[in-house]
């Protein structure tokens, strides 16, 4: 993984050159005494005044060249006290030579590190530095080469720093690498080297470099011819790059990326590779465009090959390494980390194309494995180690490259040999032995173990499977013969693998003849493999005898004591072990070679000899082992010996092995418990070393165990004061050694006199530590001591205090387990736990010494196990142990009890056949205890023992015997819930007693109580064991005297309870004793105990609820109401232990409700006096109390169930105040469940209609609402139910009030279950119904109502509910907001789904609900998208108009604009459906199916079907009904004109025009326009008929259509006008009889809106027709809409107008102006551009223009240029319209004016052009006419005459034949040479046609001589 570069300062890297050499020395100087004085001659010739310099020169030559060549004379120069201030000032004031040498010995004095120091504060920095600024290059080089070495300390030098950066060191290096100075390469590597020293990658002075151009020079050093120049160059810039990144950006652009992988090139120096790839590193390690950087420039390749070049190159030394490690961290950077390079890598070498040589690429992921390290705290992804396992060994292949296969084999050493990869490759150990072998083997077996290699990689197979089993044990096998150590350890190794694992190699390496070689590894192989040797054939001993045979055979034996005396650790522990399992019998030879390893010299650890010689020792025959001088005994006599020794660790294997040797072998400890046995043994006691004192003891321990033989021999061998370093040891602080220290004072202890020795010592403090921490056998031992100890001393002098009384209790206890109850230690340990169970306080203890078992529960186990196995005197002991725990432990001794049965048994037999009382009651007192967990076991257990009815019938003697056992020193706690006094009462306040605690007296009861309630035969034993009737005897007795002294006061409560208990079973309540106890108990139900009162209701309840309806009324009459209603409220507020305890028995919590609920659910009682007079107590109850806070919940209960289903007890209630009760006990917000029965009570007495008007309904509707809001959830529900009575009255339904609920109702259907939110839909349907702004008060509420009803109509509720969602959903939907929700989208297909239902209600609600949801076009697209045509279409029928009227609906918005959906109703016969409802619907459903029908025939497919002609004739008669509403009207009128409008619908009309048309015309009087509008649409669409045109009726129908026309409104005078257009044909005269000449004059010239193109032709052409009719109409139009009609697109009506304005014109001149103004010129001049009517309209036109105030109009102006085009125009052809143009031209041009005009000029071409056409005579007259008025006012004219060819054109005219036209002709001519304009244009051929002889007579000769004379000259 890649590593950020350290900040501490890099070791320097020097080239070759950076360091002079060390010269040979000078002659003379091999004496360090001369070399002394010689430096001391030398520093005083220095320091003399009269040296001259060149002398000064010599010296410190001289001197240069004794520092160069000799250590210890630079230390006599450094240590001269004169050297360092005569060296200053030389390199200060010296010849430059002189400094040279001066700077010179000053690096060679700073290669010594102290020396460097004195130079350094001896200030030869500024001096240095002065020198380094010389011209001389000398000079330079070598102070560059001293301040050098004299900043080698780097950062880590904190003085030498401030030096450094007091003088200013670091800038004027850096000026020294200016670009601009040419510096010398030596001197540039020198002070690179230097800046590489001092700069560190935190220094603040790197932002000034940067900003001076640092990167600039460093990155130009780069390339510099210096090796030591370049190597710290990179240096500096790997620094500079971690000091800053933003720096790195200016690196990349300098060029750097380049450089550094130049550098980093296999032609460079080691330390310029490694500087440029540290650089690398660094650049990689901070910028992500600088990895893009390096990875563009071919960066990896290049790295990949420095990562390989060490073992590629035989790199040495570090440098090597440097360049290695910087490498692969810069390609871990680039690849994102260590674990990214190595899954880069391995896909590399997979690749086809690769980026460097594949035995590179593996080398380098070789390396990244072995150093890859998976450091803490590094988010990095990790990578599979099995997948590059898999790439390698893919690659490995037998016959591949061998260089390749190489480096994959070392890169699989280097993942199986990571510590941190291993841990995840299967078999990594054995691969890793695999590759070695590999590595070693020839090249046949290497095949074979790299095919084993990759079996085990890739196949999934175990070594065993991957070797070749047994093929593989036979290789290597042979290997272990060859002369390689290495391979031998190899193979071994893989062996000790195998036999570790598998169990069939250990078989396959004897048959293999592998133990001989093995055997013979042991004596000749190296370490290691002896080592593994001696495991692998341990293994093999382990594995089989047989094989352990062959083993011994093979002469191991020899072979491991050899190893045992000269191997390593190892090897001695191996065999060790392997001799333990090869040495059977203890034979004398192997003894003695034993004996001789432990008493020799060799080896020095006699640890693993020992550990042999003691197994062989437990072999040896008692007599070999206790007769002297035999081998066996001499032995242990030597270990004895041994114990003596100055060796911790011998001493310590010895005792341990002793200790083991006497614990095995028990039969030589009597005869070995000697003097010199023990005392050794003892003498270890006192030992420093812990572990000694311990295994000492543990020996002496085994020796002095207690044997049936007489054990005074042993101890007569420990003297006084033996037994204290053995106490001592009891102490220490290590717990084992405590306890076996414990151990052996428990077999000593026996002895009186060590016994009080021990006592005096405290010995009592260590047997309590042991028995609280110690093991069990320590414990035991423990125990065992202690036990000693109180046999020979009294409690109080053995346990001093109470924590030690409490570890003896316990301890004593503990023992009890391991002991066998028929034997004497059980009884007298049970006799010891009595003893200190008898013994009472004293002085050491302050509370009994048995109080210890109740605070350790599981120490009772035992005792109960004595109860269960012991003897009748156990037993008894037992009982009386055990029974004073009862009160303290009842839970743990009933779980122990009942854990062992026959402590079960033992107890009843107790109870039955005791004759102590203490026993007797202590027994039952255990039953008890067992039963209050496990009463089910415990009966068990008494039913399989035989023993329950006896015991049964004893305990009942007991209870009629009344007796009490005051003086037993017991107490019997009741069952669970009592233990706690205070919960009850506290101090002596309350009177009534606590049940928690009672005498022995009453456990006969308790014990009934508890078997009784456990099963029904039980309580039939009771009954006839006589329980009943003592039971009956005792409370009569007590409540016939009620005030006298009851002798058992505390019994009468509990025989109660067990009457109640009791009266559970019918046969019990059936007995005859039962009639005699209801008075009892009754008179018991006034006591004024509230316990006695509360039992009594007990036993009536159990009563109630198990008796007949005779004794249910005996209680009623019984008086007990009263009684019960008095013991409302105080149970459960005053006495919690009651309802406990009845909880235990199974008794109801509250049995006065029970009983008066029982008596109230009977008919009679409800309805009788009991109710109504309980009925005024009850209300009362609802007022608070203190004293009885739970009476009011229970009163409303009580009144619900008497209120529910009388109206008379209802009105009790009210006229009792109960409604104002209840709504102010609403307002003290009481607890959740009454809260609920109040609202219920509520919602039941609201049900009656008299109480809505009562004067409280007010004041509860405002608490039901605060019930709504903040009561429990089953109170809003009742709440809720209340309301919805509630809002039956209108007078609360329209309160402000009633609106606060829709908050909390919504909450309720948002959450609520099932039932709550049928509530709140009623309710919130009652309430919003018909009531708009109550319904849109539901969008302002907190949380969307209709989110919850989309789950309500989604759900798989009942359909009622969702019905009632979904008329929820209607009076939402009507709030546009609320169809605009998404949500409303989701309930389309619930609502569908609804609608499917069989239930008529649901499918309404749902039909509604979904007709009023499309009313928003959104949902209309969504709900379009389902299937439901067909459904809704099937909904149209029946008699439900409301459900067939919201499906038609539904049907019409789904209709709307899409045809599809309109095509699909059609095929589902909505038509029909729709048609046989029509004659008997109601109006309402008429006009919407009226509406449907027009829906669908807007389909124009539709409305030419033959269904749609079905639709005809009844809506037709649907519209003379007279309910018919105005909406049915419009939408059945759209629907006829939908179809209608088709024409062959019309052609499949049968009715007559007067059927029709009579209902229309009165349509086009009504009220609504949209209706006339479509009236009058309708009948323009039936006019189109001809026999419509022609009926008579019709003209009926003009009169109201002209009026529609002159309405104004658009839509009306479209239709209407339209309808005129067919009238007008036929009847014109009507229409202008009807004033329409008045009304559709109105509508043409309409300008403000103007109308639309197509009505205004409309009303055009009507008006045409009216004007064709008769001519007189011309002059009732108004000029203005004749001029109008002008611009028509019809050419009839154009004419009709033209006809029109040239009657009036010609009639009425004046009109022309008139109609000038109206604009008739422009008009006229648009119909001549476009060829219309051209002669009629350029007749017209020359009228207007022949008047002279029209002429005069500015109008006139402008129709000049028109009228020139029309006659230019080519498509021209009207030889009239010509005429008539050029005449109006010619009018045109009278005015001197618009004959000055510039579009005269455009005139008189176009009048040219006329002439040019050859015209008629008449119209060449009128064009000669016009064009003289033109030229005559107009040279421009003239000349555009001429230009036009005028010239020419009226030359030919001079010679026409008619004279008039030849007059006219020369008359122009006149006109046109008037004046010098046109001279140009004379000719010869004008001139002679001009004197011709017509001319000369008509106009003179002189006039023309004269004018073409001056025209010729």
């Amino acid at each position: 993984m890649s590593k950020s570069p350290s900040p501490e300062p890099r070791d320097p890297i020097y080239s070759s050159t950076s360091r002079p050499r060390e010269s040979n020395g000078v002659a003379g100087m091999d004496d360090s005494e001369g070399t002394m004085a010689t430096v001391a001659h030398f520093i005083e010739q220095l320091h003399a005044n009269m040296s001259s310099a060149h002398e000064k020169e010599l010296i410190t030559a001289r001197l240069l060249g004794i520092a160069r060549a000799r250590k210890d004379a630079r230390t006599l120069i450094g240590s001269h006290t004169q050297a360092m201030p005569l060296f200053i000032s030389v390199l200060r004031s010296g010849t430059p030579m002189a400094k040279v040498n001066v700077a010179s010995t000053l690096s060679a004095l700073c290669k010594e590190e102290d020396l460097r120091v004195k130079v350094l504060l001896g200030g030869c920095i500024p001096p240095l530095l002065s020198l380094l600024k010389s011209e001389s290059a000398e000079a330079r080089k070598a102070a560059a080469e001293a301040i050098y070495e004299v900043s080698s300390g780097g950062l880590s030098d904190h003085v030498g720093m401030k030096i450094f950066v007091t003088e200013g060191v670091v800038p004027t290096l850096w000026d020294q690498l200016n670009p601009k100075i040419k510096q010398d390469k030596v001197v540039e590597g020198f002070v690179t080297g230097a800046l590489r020293n001092l700069c560190g990658d935190k220094d603040g002075y790197w932002r000034v470099t940067l900003e001076a151009g640092g990167v600039d020079i460093i990155v130009g050093l780069l390339s510099s011819d210096n090796a030591a120049a370049q190597s710290n160059a990179a240096s500096l810039l790997a620094r500079l790059m971690l000091a800053f990144s933003d720096s790195i950006p200016k690196v990349i652009d300098a060029g750097a990326v380049k450089a550094l992988l130049r550098l980093v090139g296999l032609e460079n120096d080691i330390s310029v590779r490694a500087s440029a790839a540290d650089a690398l590193e660094a650049l990689s390690s901070k910028s992500t465009t600088a990895k893009k950087a390096v990875v563009d420039a071919n960066g990896i390749p290049i790295l990949i090959g420095a990562v390989v070049a060490p073992s590629k190159e035989c790199m040495r030394g570090e440098c090597g390494h440097a360049l290695q490690g910087h490498a692969m961290c810069a390609l871990a950077n680039m690849c994102g980390g260590m674990s990214a390079l190595i899954r880069y890598l391995g896909e590399l070498s997979q690749s086809a194309r690769l980026a460097a040589p594949v035995a590179d690429i593996i080398g380098t992921l070789a390396y990244s494995l072995m150093v890859f390290e998976q450091e803490s705290g590094v988010e990095e992804e990790s990578f599979d180690a099995t997948q590059i396992e898999d790439i390698l060994v893919t690659l490995l292949k037998p016959r591949d490259n061998k260089l390749v296969q190489e480096r994959v084999l070392e890169a699989l050493a280097s993942l199986y040999g990571n510590t941190y990869l291993s841990r995840w490759i299967n078999h990594a150990e054995a691969k890793k032995v695999l590759i070695g072998l590999i590595t070693m083997a020839a090249v046949d077996v290497q095949e074979y173990l790299i095919l084993s290699l990759t079996s085990l990689c890739c196949d999934g197979m175990g070594i065993w499977d991957a070797i070749g089993k047994r093929e593989g044990i036979q290789l290597l096998i042979s290997l272990l013969g060859l002369s390689s150590e290495q391979h031998q350890e190899y193979a071994v190794a893989l062996l000790a693998i195998l036999t570790d694992q598998i169990d069939d190699s250990k078989w396959a390496i004897t048959a293999a003849g592998g133990i001989p070689p093995l055997v013979q590894l042991l004596e000749m192989g190296s370490q290691k493999a002896r080592e593994d040797a001696a495991h692998v054939l341990w293994n093999l001993c382990c594995h089989s005898e047989d094989i352990r045979a062959c083993v011994e055979s093979a002469g191991a034996v020899p072979a491991f004591l050899w190893l045992l005396k000269s191997g390593g650790s190892k090897g001695q522990e191996a065999s060790a072990l392997a001799l333990t399992k090869l040495i059977r019998t203890a034979d004398s030879a192997t003894i003695n070679q034993l004996l001789a390893l432990l008493l020799g010299d060799s080896p020095s650890s006699k640890a693993h000899i020992i550990r042999v010689l003691g197994h062989v020792l437990t072999m040896a025959s008692h007599k070999d082992l206790v007769h002297k001088g035999a081998p066996a005994n001499k032995g242990l006599r030597s270990l004895v010996e041994v114990l003596n020794s100055s060796n911790e660790e011998t001493q310590e294997y010895a005792a341990s092995v002793l200790a083991d040797l006497f614990s095995t072998r028990q039969d030589i400890c009597d005869s070995l418990a000697t003097d010199e046995i023990v005392h050794p043994c003892m003498k270890l006691l006192t030992s420093n070393t812990q572990v000694i004192a311990t295994q000492s003891a543990r020996a002496l321990g085994a020796l002095s165990r207690p044997t049936k033989s007489n054990a005074a021999n042993k101890m007569s061998y420990i003297a006084e004061g033996d037994v204290k370093p053995l106490i001592k040891l009891a102490k220490t602080s290590s717990i084992d050694s405590a306890e076996t220290a414990i151990a052996a004072l428990a077999n000593l202890l026996s002895d009186p006199q060590i016994a009080a020795e021990a006592l005096a010592e405290d010995v009592v403090s260590a047997l309590t530590r042991v028995l609280g921490e110690g093991t069990s056998e320590g414990k035991k031992n423990a125990s065992r001591a202690l036990h000693q100890l109180l046999n020979h001393f009294p409690v109080g002098d053995v346990l001093t205090g109470n924590a030690q009384c409490r570890f003896a209790v316990l301890a004593l206890v503990d023992s009890l387990t391991a002991m066998d109850m028929d034997g004497t230690d059980s009884a007298e340990a049970l006799e010891v736990v009595a003893l200190l169970a008898r013994t009472k306080q004293s002085v050491n203890f302050t509370y009994p010494p048995w109080s210890a078992l109740v605070e350790v529960p599981s120490s009772l186990e035992p005792l109960v196990r004595c109860l269960a196995e012991g003897l009748p005197p156990v037993q008894d002991k037992a009982i009386e142990i055990l029974s004073r725990l009862c009160g303290d432990q009842p839970v743990v001794l009933g779980d122990l009890l009942v854990a062992k049965s026959r402590s079960i048994a033992s107890l009843a037999s107790r109870i039955m056949n005791s004759s102590s009382l203490e026993v007797r009651v202590g027994g039952t007192a255990l039953l008890i205890c067992a039963a209050k967990e496990h009463k089910q076991q415990l009966m068990d257990a008494l039913d399989a023992s035989g023993y329950l009815k006896p015991l049964i019938y004893a305990l009942v003697e007991m209870m009629k015997q009344n007796s009490s056992c005051c003086s037993l020193e017991i107490e019997v706690r009741t069952p669970r819930g009592f233990t706690e006094s205070t919960a009850f009462y506290e101090g002596d306040e309350f009177e009534v007693p606590d049940p928690a605690t009672v005498l022995g007296g009453t456990v006969a009861l308790w014990l009934l109580l508890i078997i009784s309630s456990f099963h029904t035969k039980n309580k039939l034993t009771v009954m006839e064991a006589g329980g009943v009737e003592a039971l009956s005897d005792k409370l009569a007795n007590y409540t016939a005297n009620p005030q006298a002294e009851f002798e058992d006061t505390e019994g009468i409560w509990i025989s109660a309870l067990l009457l109640a208990i009791l009266f559970q079973d019918t046969n019990v309540v059936s007995s005859p004793a039962t009639m005699r106890i209801i008075p009892s108990l009754a008179l018991l139900l006034r006591s004024d105990e509230v316990i006695d009162k509360y039992f009594a209701a007990q036993a009536m309840a159990c009563l109630v609820c198990s008796g007949s309806r005779g004794i249910h009324l005996a209680i009623a009459n019984s008086g007990a109401v009263a009684g019960l209603l008095t013991l409302i409220g105080y149970v459960e507020s005053d006495m919690p232990n009651l309802v406990a305890l009845s909880e235990e028995f199974s008794l109801v919590r509250n049995p006065d409700q029970v009983v008066l609920e029982h008596l109230f659910g009977i008919e009679d009682v409800r309805a009788g006096s009991t109710a109504r007079k309980s009925i005024p107590l009850l209300v009362d109850l609802l007022r608070p109390m203190p004293d009885r806070p739970g009476a009011p919940p229970v009163a409303v209960r009580l009144l619900t169930c008497i209120a529910d289903g009388s109206d008379a007890n209802k009105l009790t209630m009210a006229e009792s105040g109960a409604l104002d009760a209840l709504t102010k006990y609403l307002s003290l917000s009481p607890q959740d469940s009454t809260e609920t029965t109040i609202t219920e009570l509520l919602r039941i007495l609201f049900s009656n209609p008299d109480l809505l008007r009562h004067e409280a309904s007010h004041s509860s509707l405002n608490q039901l609402i605060a019930v709504l809001r903040l009561g429990s959830r089953s109170a809003r529900f009742s709440a809720a139910r209340a309301l919805h009575e509630l809002f039956d009255a209108e007078n609360i339904r329209d309160t402000e009030l009633a609106r606060q609920a829709i908050q909390p109702l919504v909450d309720m259907l948002n959450v609520g279950s099932e039932r709550e939110q049928q509530a709140a839909l009623v309710a919130l349907i009652r309430l919003t119904s018909g009531n708009v702004s109550k319904a849109s008060s539901l969008t302002d509420v907190e949380g969307n109502p209709l989110e919850s009803l989309y789950k309500i109509l989604s759900s798989t509720l009942s359909l009622e509910l969702k019905s009632n969602a979904a008329q929820l959903c209607f009076v939402l939907f009507g709030i546009s907001k609320v169809r605009a929700m998404p949500i409303a989208s989701k309930c389309i297909q619930p609502l569908i789904m609804l609608m499917q239902s069989d239930t008529s209600i649901a499918v309404e609600s749902g039909v509604c609900a979904f007709e009023r949801l499309l009313d928003d076009e959104q949902q209309v697209e969504l709900a379009a998208a389902y299937d439901v045509m067909d459904l809704l279409v099937g909904l149209v029928s029946g008699s439900n108009y409301r459900l067939t009227e919201a499906s038609i609906c539904a049907l019409i918005k789904l209709g709307k604009d899409r045809a599809n959906c309109k095509q699909d109703m059609v095929k589902a016969g909505i038509i029909d459906n729709c048609l046989e409802l029509l004659p008997d619907a109601p109006g309402s459903l008429c006009a919407s199916i009226a509406e449907l029908f027009r829906i669908l025939t807007n389909s124009s497919g539709i409305a030419k079907s033959s269904a749609a002609a079905r639709i005809v004739e009844p809506l037709f008669l649907v519209l003379l009904r007279p309910d018919f509403s105005m909406w049915g009207q419009h939408s059945a009128l759209q629907a006829l004109v939908n179809i209608l409008e088709k024409p062959q619908s019309l052609a499949t009309l049968r009715l007559t025009p007067s059927q029709v048309i009579e209902p229309l015309i009165s349509f086009l009087e009504s009220p609504s326009q949209a209706i006339q509008q479509l009236g009058s649409e309708l009948l323009s669409h039936l006019l189109a008929q001809e026999h419509f045109q022609q009926d008579i009726t019709t003209q009926n129908a003009v009169v109201p259509l002209v009026q529609l026309a002159g309405i104004g409104i658009l839509n009306l005078q479209q239709t209407a006008i339209k309808a005129l257009e067919s009238i007008s044909t036929s009847w014109p005269k009507a229409v202008a009889d009807a004033g329409g000449i008045f009304e559709l004059s109105k509508v043409i010239i309409q300008d403000d809106p103007q109308p639309p193109h197509a009505l205004w032709e409309s009303a055009a052409l009507v008006l045409s027709n009216v004007l064709r009719f008769d001519a007189e109409y011309y002059f009732k139009v108004p000029l203005v809409v004749l001029v109008r009609m002008l611009h028509s697109t019809l050419e009839s009506t154009i004419t009709v107008a033209l006809n029109a304005l040239i009657v009036q014109e010609t009639t009425d001149a004046s009109s022309a102006e008139l109609m000038a103004e109206a604009g008739a010129i422009d008009a006229l001049l648009d119909l001549l551009r476009s060829h219309q009517c051209e002669e009629a309209s350029g007749r017209l036109l020359e009228a207007l223009f022949n008047n002279v105030r029209v002429r005069e109009m500015k109008v006139s102006k402008y129709a000049i240029a028109p009228l020139s085009q029309y006659l230019l125009d080519p498509q021209t052809r009207s030889q009239p319209g010509r005429l008539l143009a050029a005449l109006a031209l010619g009018d045109l041009s009278q005015r001197e004016g618009l004959a000055r005009a510039s579009d005269s000029v455009s005139a008189c071409r176009a009048l040219i052009s006329l002439l040019e056409d050859q015209p008629t005579e008449e119209m060449t007259m009128v064009a000669i006419c016009a064009l003289q008025n033109f030229v005559m006012h107009s040279r421009t004219n003239r000349r555009a005459v001429a230009e036009a060819g005028g010239i020419l054109v009226i030359q030919e005219l001079l010679l026409a034949p008619n004279s008039e036209v030849s007059g006219q002709a020369a008359l122009l001519i006149k006109f046109l040479f008037s004046n010098h304009t046109l001279q140009e244009y004379v000719s010869n051929e004008l001139i002679r046609s001009l004197t011709g002889k017509f001319l000369l007579k008509q106009f003179g000769y002189t006039f023309f001589y004269h004018r073409f004379s001056y025209y010729s000259s």
